[in-house]
């Protein structure tokens, strides 16, 4: 029994060790600020439609997302830094009109300030959710094509953007992670375009790897 009981104090305590390992505590009673970074990619769907010569037209379909993040977890439950993704969202399904059928494709490239909240903490459980939530900038790509022959003509958009979702991430231990996350992304163009577009909308699933290391800046308490 009292085997028992040493070899259940050793586990406990070595339990403890990997949470505040994780915390980023040091022997001085500071808090050393991890840092994490990922890549991801995933599956994009578009939801722009826009009146364009008389009829309802799709800018854009469903495509592809790809990004990275750096941040820094300030607390357990909390992180801020930045992420970029690229969005490609396929062509839309094909308007019919007396010229020939016309389809339309939407590309994004999104520079954000960037922040994941914690439901349930990584540093007290391998499984943890989150809320990511983003907002920043949107230069954006309208191709056209016609009879399914692209145009070699684009329009160029630029404006702000907005991002939330949900995500769900499993630790691997305090260095590794992956990440399933979900986000719904609005962004708007204050200058005039050739399609009047002032509005664009779309969602991505993403799978993400990632990793942590010591960032090296202290907080003493």
């Amino acid at each position: 029994m009292k085997t028992i009981k040493i070899i259940s104090a050793l586990l406990l305590c070595l339990a403890w060790q990997n949470v505040f390992a994780y915390r980023g505590f040091d022997a001085n009673g500071g808090y050393v600020m991890p840092m994490e970074v990922s890549l991801y990619g995933g599956a994009a769907f578009s939801d722009t439609q826009k009146a364009w010569q008389g009829q309802e037209a799709d800018f854009g379909g469903s495509g592809f997302v790809l990004g990275g993040t750096l941040m820094g977890l300030i607390n357990n439950y909390f992180s801020i830094g930045f992420d970029f993704s690229y969005t490609n969202s396929g062509y839309g399904k094909s308007l019919a009109l007396p010229q020939g059928e016309f389809d339309f494709r939407m590309e994004h490239y999104r520079p954000m300030l960037f922040t994941k909240t914690y439901i349930v903490s990584p540093a007290n459980s391998r499984f943890s959710v989150y809320v990511p939530l983003g907002a920043g900038l949107d230069f954006s790509r309208v191709s056209q094509r016609q009879s399914s022959v692209e145009e070699k003509k684009a329009d160029t958009l630029s404006g702000f953007a907005l991002s939330a979702g949900l995500g769900a991430e499993f630790n691997f231990d305090n260095y590794t992670f992956i990440s399933f996350e979900g986000r719904y992304n609005f962004s708007w163009y204050p200058a005039s375009n050739d399609y009047d577009l002032f509005a664009a909308k779309n969602a991505f699933a993403a799978v993400k790897l990632g990793i942590r290391f010591d960032s090296g800046y202290e907080f003493i308490y």
